[in-house]
């Protein structure tokens, strides 16, 4: 009598697991944005000027000013700003001064405290940032003119900044008409404002970057035309959460997948 059939054995279906690694969270907030930009000139024997945006600035974001002064124009006054730099010399003044804002400043008015021969320049930026925390100025440097004519100058280096944030580096010559052509900036800045020709006026021209956490920041500004006396400073801004940098939400990092 034959044995009896024993049950067939089928070998266990394959399993595809597929596994991730993710860090839950929203994605990380992008860093400072620009939003816009108003400028401002004035003629000579004056001691105002006025800038006007487009639209009103949204309350919350950073507004950042510089100016430059035909000759020592004397102390700035600018009511609610933080004045960081006022690098007065008998050639070319160079000023920096930075806000949060409330939303009413349509119009930027400074003022100063000697009549400048031939007129100065005002630049004033936006910039926002949907991260959590407070403006702060991270770090700063400044290089005065010392009467030299050049047609480069230096921002000075910071010290190393604690966050990521924006950089805003910014040169005053003594006449805008001694600039013909803007070289590109130095340490990859890029060029948001510029002015050529403008008669004797002084003329500031601005450049910016997103500056990476602890790395100081510097950059060089360079024009073709009549070298002339310039002075020319940086700083770099972030929003902060108690005196430290804005948490970062984490991302993904890996993913795999395989049998078993």
């Amino acid at each position: 009598m034959p044995a009896p059939l024993r049950g067939v054995l089928k070998p266990p279906a394959r399993r595809i697991v597929r596994r991730s690694r993710l860090l839950r969270g929203a994605p990380p907030p992008p860093g400072p944005t620009f939003v816009q930009q108003a400028t401002g000139s004035s003629g000579a024997a004056s001691t105002t000027l006025s800038a006007v945006f487009g639209v009103a600035p949204t309350s919350g974001n950073l507004l950042v000013l510089l100016m430059a002064g035909d000759k020592n124009t004397g102390a700035m006054t600018l009511a609610g700003w933080t004045i960081t730099y006022e690098l007065l010399s008998t050639s070319v003044s160079l000023y920096l001064a930075w806000k949060v804002s409330d939303g009413t400043e349509t119009t930027v008015s400074p003022s100063w405290a000697t009549s400048s021969a031939a007129g100065n320049m005002a630049w004033v930026g936006e910039y926002s940032d949907i991260a959590a925390g407070t403006w702060t100025l991270l770090q700063s440097a400044s290089s005065i003119t010392d009467e030299t004519a050049v047609a480069t100058k230096a921002t000075g280096t910071t010290a190393a900044t604690s966050a990521d944030g924006i950089g805003i580096a910014a040169a005053a010559v003594d006449s805008n008409t001694s600039v013909t052509t803007v070289d590109p900036w130095g340490s990859s800045y890029a060029i948001r404002h510029s002015s050529t020709g403008g008669g004797g006026r002084g003329a500031v021209f601005v450049a910016e970057k997103l500056e990476p956490a602890s790395m100081a920041a510097t950059s060089t500004f360079t024009f073709t035309g009549t070298a002339d006396q310039t002075s020319a400073a940086i700083g770099v801004w972030a929003k902060v959460v108690g005196g430290a940098p804005p948490a970062r939400a984490p991302a993904l990092t890996s993913q795999y997948g395989g049998y078993y």
